[in-house]
């Protein structure tokens, strides 16, 4: 049987979505899926994490999310190249701070599509709000691989199995030819 996600209306998260089925698999480093479960509605209603979720096609069963925060890194963890003459001690810029695919949907493309779509959401917050940077904490060596494949780069190790990683705004713009 074959799912139809539509990345493209992903809906900001509230009550009325389905969370219960959502489970990323053996692969939830993090514990992706009871933060969906257990934090995600609060941290949003917060305005701590927007969360932005995809569903089946005319279900509200969440089958992908991702959440997004404001967010700062120090300008002495960045490589020389990512901080050029008169780059503020802090710089600004977008968390992704969660991104997760159900396991009945990994492997067909929606992580990439997620992520393509999390990039979009913060060019747009850039345009109207600025920031430098769009920041993601890697977790594990599969993540490192996935966002080094969208040209993030890897600036610092935070602990454990965790890399902190950034994608400089044009380059984000690149990614998605916008000028």
């Amino acid at each position: 049987m074959e799912v139809c996600v539509e990345l493209s209306n992903l809906a900001r998260l509230n009550e009325s979505h389905d969370l219960s089925a959502f489970d990323t698999g053996t692969t939830d480093v993090e514990g992706q899926s009871a933060w969906l479960r257990d934090h995600a509605l609060t941290n949003d209603q917060r305005g701590l994490t927007r969360v932005f979720v995809a569903t089946i096609q005319g279900a509200a069963r969440v089958v992908a999310f991702v959440g997004l925060a404001p967010g700062t890194i120090a300008r002495d963890t960045l490589p020389r190249r990512l901080r050029p003459h008169g780059t503020p001690l802090i710089i600004p810029g977008l968390l992704i701070a969660r991104l997760a695919v159900d396991r009945t949907l990994q492997g067909q493309g929606v992580g990439r599509d997620l992520v393509l779509a999390a990039i979009g959401r913060a060019l747009s917050a850039h345009e109207h709000a600025g920031g430098a940077l769009i920041i993601v904490d890697a977790a594990g060596e599969k993540a490192r691989r996935f966002y080094t494949h969208y040209r993030f780069t890897g600036i610092t190790d935070i602990g454990g199995r965790t890399t902190r990683m950034v994608l400089p705004m044009p380059v984000a713009a690149e990614l998605l030819k916008r000028p």
